[in-house]
């Protein structure tokens, strides 16, 4: 890599960083992800826009569109089920899909017409997803035919990287409060099984489980329709708690 190029490597990287370790930012992931976008977009030379296309429950999604006509062609290319963005993401033997000329593209007949329309004359989309992360794409869109340079995709390439690591670690916070709320609710209907019955903890959990499994209830919703007060009266008097 020539110096430059590692210069203005380090220099984006860096601005993407402070903006990553932001208060908060994990736990605001769409405005993270829309500064981390605004940080591309200025740092690659030839890119005009920028967004991100996330497949989530099978289905393609705009994050942090930099321009409306970006969420448009994002929302067009999950509509039609073809485009770059759907392409690197799919394909499984690239990770970066480039288009240097939309006018003369055939590869998405329906909708590189649709990009030309829209005044996008190239584009460059990058797989961000580290493993074990839902597919992702960072898209960098250009007015100018081959509007980007051998720079661009080394920041590309390096960019996506950077916001995959941030989707992956957000999704794992959210990942951890699930599994600590789940904890907390388990540990409250426990406890208000063993005050009222005089179980055990390990009874208490046990009759938790086998009433998840015979009324097909999932364990954390029993233990929250416990702990809500809304089993109060199928936990007191003197019958047994298996009758619930």
């Amino acid at each position: 890599m020539r110096p430059d190029e590692l210069s203005a490597l380090t220099a984006m990287l860096g601005e993407g960083a402070a903006r990553m370790t932001e208060r908060g930012a994990l736990e605001d992931l769409d405005q993270t992800l829309t500064r981390l976008i605004e940080v591309a977009v200025a740092n690659v030379p030839g890119a005009d826009y920028g967004g991100i296309t996330m497949t989530e429950d099978g289905a393609l999604v705009t994050r942090a569109p930099s321009d409306p006509r970006i969420a448009d062609l994002d929302a067009l290319q999950a509509q039609l089920g073809e485009g770059p963005c759907v392409t690197v993401q799919t394909s499984g033997t690239s990770s970066v899909v480039q288009v240097d000329d939309f006018a003369e593209e055939d590869r998405w007949p329906r909708f590189a017409p649709a990009a030309v329309n829209a005044g996008i004359g190239s584009l460059m989309s990058f797989a961000m997803a580290p493993h074990g992360a839902a597919p992702g794409a960072v898209n960098l869109y250009s007015v100018r035919r081959a509007g980007f340079a051998h720079l661009d995709r080394v920041l590309g390439e390096a960019f996506a990287l950077h916001v995959g690591v941030v989707v992956y670690g957000a999704h794992a916070v959210a990942n951890l409060r699930r599994a600590l709320d789940t904890r907390d609710m388990i540990g409250q209907a426990k406890g208000i099984l063993m005050e009222r019955f005089d179980l055990s903890a390990d009874q208490a959990f046990d009759l938790l489980v086998r009433s998840s499994q015979e009324t097909n209830t999932k364990l954390h919703d029993v233990a929250a329709w416990l702990a809500s007060g809304s089993g109060s009266d199928a936990t007191t008097g003197t019958g047994s708690p298996r009758s619930w």
